[in-house]
């Protein structure tokens, strides 16, 4: 009898469980330092992807065998599994959905189900199903309506439920469909066919002169192409692409046969990169060359202290507080440089993907390909191979928007978090919903590596935790390159309409600097932030306004499609003509958006003879990629006069010929129902207006129009004092118990039921502490909207005193006791319970 020792791993799937399950692994798969790998592995019908985390002695009767290990080595460090722990372990989550979270898209193969019709259904039998079973039916003509499988997660989205089981099963079992399963392929790299001479043809050179003499006679053609390809084997190791060759030697796919035939050469696949390779200079967006500027005394103070740290190789947190257009870029640039001479790497968080073309620009003109990327507007192909290309240590430096904090750098130095107050580093959906800068913090506290948090309007939460030592408070007070603050001046819109001054969005002084910059060939940012044509569409007549089917909201009105949009599941249709209610005709567009704020400038110039290129960013004019990096270089040029934009232009752009930047409504998200309404208000003001004269040779202006110019956000932001604003702000979310004095968690249920999500949210609120000084909660309550892609949804916030409750423990407990009883004893799944921590979230 044969025996052996049977081994047993434990494996984080990315399920939304708190828990890791055990398999056993056969001997023949058996490896050392299985830690950190992929493996697939059977979970219940389906086959799911996970990640090895332990060695376990401890036998399990009845586990299940590892499929198949799906990695050589580790794709995990030590490092990497220890951070992605801390965030699933802080953040509610589970470390399998971390661990997935971590990797790029496609790595985590899975089995999938698909679905297709066994013969063609006729509209008489699909009118008798929608009788008895509506969304059988609906399920039978989306099936109608494509050719070949359809996957059932496309299918729950397009129906937007979330199981369709049941209706699979009757139309199974009735013989009318055919469900398959499969496993998705693993995301690999990129080959291309290659040709390459045989090494022993050259080895003789007589004999290889003889060879070529031969075809020069009777196929000059694949001497030619012979040729080319032994003086490139002199230069290169790997075979030459087949492209290549035949594009540099006007040759045919005839040619290559004709050698393959003859023995001279051999095809074969070699692997070739998806990473984008840097823009051409006279593509780039690089205003100035930066590499060999100097420093400033306040920027030179600021290098110094970091540098001191890196050297020491110690961790630590600075926040460097520095004015728009204060040079922190150049700072960043020079603490990369020294993390580098140390042999260590680094990584640069921006916000967004609309901040990263100027910057990767600037970054590649210093550092070239030492650079890799990575954000969410990648192709799958490319994401995976500046993923492997870090993981391999040819990038030293890794430039990415939130998820890149997951980077697989070896050897981490320095951790750098551009505009750190950006809501955008918070991830919402879905789980783990981390705010990648205070993970910036814990990671560079577990790799010993230094953290730089840049803002020139720091979050109120770092400027708290900077007075109270947590972080080295670096200042810069002063524009770099001999620019200065451009001059801020207010519009009261309100007196301005009473007045009859007011031209639509536009005031009088408005237009009147826009059409001055015009005349003088300089640039023009006006900032808006809201898409679309119009707020809403209205009924004169009834007051009907449309609303989103899904959600409860308005929908919004985009003209040049003529559509109505809701922003949020992305449901439209066709704009109304009449009212659906009364039937009037008489429909008004009410609001604003930046559809008609270029509508409505185009018309004001045509009136004054004048035709200034006017150019859109937001959301609808940038899908396309590529978009948005030519619409900046179109800019930059002078190519365009005037760029009408949301958020995309408020942060980031650096471009010297802007003199002027108008802020068309100041009060747009000042009155949201959120506490940080008036922070966000004044860092978007402040940063919008550090758009203009970021160059000695242009003094630049802002105009700001708002109808409350008595408001401590706009005074603040007026006046360019951070510390206005953030004395003021501070006592009052000290009076209101909001951060950065308490910790704030926000509790979620969603259900297709009204009545069912009300009692589940009483139910777990119940098991809430309610007046406790050191931990309670607020509500349940209905949010703002409160139906959201068809959920119901009730909220309840869970906070707690940080003086009183230091490490939060007290706060985790009540939460965690909590949430386990209700899982006992209320689950149910047709309620989704979501647990946000440091909640970003608008109420």
């Amino acid at each position: 009898m044969c025996f052996f020792m049977q081994h047993f791993v434990q494996i984080a799937l990315p399920l939304p469980i708190h828990k890791q399950f055990t398999y056993s692994i056969a001997p023949d798969m058996w490896q050392d330092n299985l830690v950190g790998r992929r493996a697939l592995v059977p979970f219940g019908k389906r086959t799911l992807t996970g990640i090895i985390t332990h060695i376990t002695q401890e036998p399990v009767p009845g586990a299940k065998y590892v499929h198949e290990i799906l990695d050589d080595a580790p794709i995990y460090s030590p490092q990497l599994m220890n951070f992605t722990k801390w965030v699933a372990d802080y953040y509610f989550g589970s470390w399998g959905e971390t661990l997935k979270a971590a990797l790029p898209q496609g790595m985590s193969p899975q089995s999938i189900i698909t679905v297709k019709l066994r013969y063609p259904i006729t509209d008489e039998y699909l009118l008798n199903v929608a009788k008895r079973a509506p969304k059988r039916a609906a399920l039978l003509e989306l099936l109608m309506n494509h050719k070949g499988s359809v996957s059932v997660g496309h299918l729950q989205k397009q129906l937007n439920s979330d199981s369709i089981a049941e209706q699979l099963d009757s139309l199974e079992h009735a013989g009318v469909i055919s469900c398959f399963v499969g496993i998705e392929a693993d995301i690999q790299p990129k080959t291309q066919k290659a040709i390459a001479i045989l090494p022993e043809i050259p080895a003789n050179q007589d004999v290889f002169k003889t060879i070529l003499d031969e075809l020069d006679k009777k196929a000059p053609k694949q001497a030619l192409l012979l040729s080319h390809l032994y003086i490139y084997s002199l230069h290169h190791r790997s075979p030459m692409l087949l492209a290549d060759a035949l594009r540099e030697t006007h040759s045919t796919s005839a040619a290559v046969q004709g050698l393959l035939k003859k023995g001279l050469i051999y095809e074969t696949e070699i692997e070739v990169s998806r990473v984008e390779k840097p823009i051409d200079a006279s593509e780039s967006l690089v205003q100035r060359e930066e590499a060999h500027l100097s420093l400033t005394i306040e920027q030179n103070h600021a290098l110094m202290r970091i540098n001191e740290q890196l050297t020491a190789q110690k961790y630590k947190t600075f926040l460097l507080h520095g004015v728009t257009g204060s040079g922190k870029t150049l700072v960043y640039i020079h603490a990369i440089r020294q993390a580098l001479s140390l042999n260590k790497t680094s990584l640069l968080l921006v916000p967004e993907i609309s901040l990263t073309p100027q910057l990767i620009d600037r970054f590649h003109a210093v550092f070239g390909e030492e650079i890799a990327v990575l954000h969410s507007r990648m192709s799958a192909g490319e994401r995976f191979d500046n993923w492997r290309k870090i993981q391999r240590n040819e990038a030293k430096i890794v430039i990415g928007a939130r998820s890149a904090i997951f980077a697989p750098l070896q050897n981490l130095g320095l951790i750098i978090v551009d505009e750190e107050h950006e809501p955008s580093y918070k991830q919402e959906s879905p789980s783990p919903r981390y705010n990648a800068r205070d993970c910036a913090i814990m990671r560079g506290g577990l790799e010993h590596a230094v953290v730089v948090l840049g803002s020139a309007t720091p979050s109120m939460e770092s400027m708290f935790n900077a007075g109270m030592g947590k972080y080295h408070l670096l200042e810069i007070s002063s524009r770099a390159d001999g620019a200065t603050l451009p001059s801020i001046r207010v519009v009261n819109t309100k007196e301005e309409r009473k007045l009859k001054l007011m031209n639509g969005a536009f005031s009088r002084d408005m237009m009147s600097a826009i059409e001055e910059r015009i005349t003088r060939k300089e640039g023009v940012i006006l900032f808006h932030n809201r898409r679309g044509f119009a707020s809403y569409l209205e009924c004169t007549d009834c007051g009907d306004i449309p609303h989103c089917k899904n959600c409860s909201v308005t929908l919004t009105y985009h003209k040049g499609t003529n559509l109505l949009r809701c922003h949020y599941c992305s449901y439209n249709t066709v704009a109304v003509q009449c009212c659906e209610v009364c039937g009037s005709v008489d429909i008004r567009e009410v609001g604003t958006g930046t559809q008609r704020i270029e509508e409505e400038l185009e018309h004001a110039f045509n009136i004054r003879g004048m035709s200034p290129k006017i150019q859109r960013m937001d959301l609808d004019t940038t899908s396309q990629k590529g978009s948005h990096r030519k619409m900046l270089q179109q800019f930059s040029n002078g190519e365009i006069d005037i760029l009408i934009g949301t958020q995309m232009v408020a942060k980031g752009l650096d471009f010297r010929r802007v003199t002027l930047v108008g802020v068309l409504n100041a009060d747009l998200q000042l009155f949201m129902p959120d506490f940080r309404a008036a922070e966000r208000t004044f860092q978007l003001l402040t940063q919008v207006s550090g758009r203009a004269g970021r160059s000695s040779e242009y003094s630049g202006e802002v105009i700001i129009q708002t109808a409350h110019p008595d408001h401590q956000a706009i005074i603040a932001a007026v006046a360019g004092k951070y510390e206005l604003f953030y004395s003021d702000e501070l006592q009052l979310r000290k009076e209101a118990n909001y951060p950065p004095f308490t910790r704030f968690v926000l509790i979620e249920l969603s259900s297709p039921s009204e009545q069912k999500v009300h009692e589940h949210a009483h139910y777990l609120a119940g098991l809430l502490p309610k007046a406790n000084p050191d931990v309670w909660r607020v509500g349940p309550s209905i949010p703002t909207i409160s139906r959201l892609r068809s959920q119901y949804r009730r909220i309840v916030v869970l906070k707690s005193m940080k003086h009183l409750d230091p490490t939060g423990e007290k706060l985790r407990a009540a939460l965690t006791s909590a949430y386990t009883t209700y899982q006992q004893k209320h689950a149910t799944s047709s309620v989704k319970v979501t647990i946000d921590i440091d909640s970003f979230a608008s109420i």
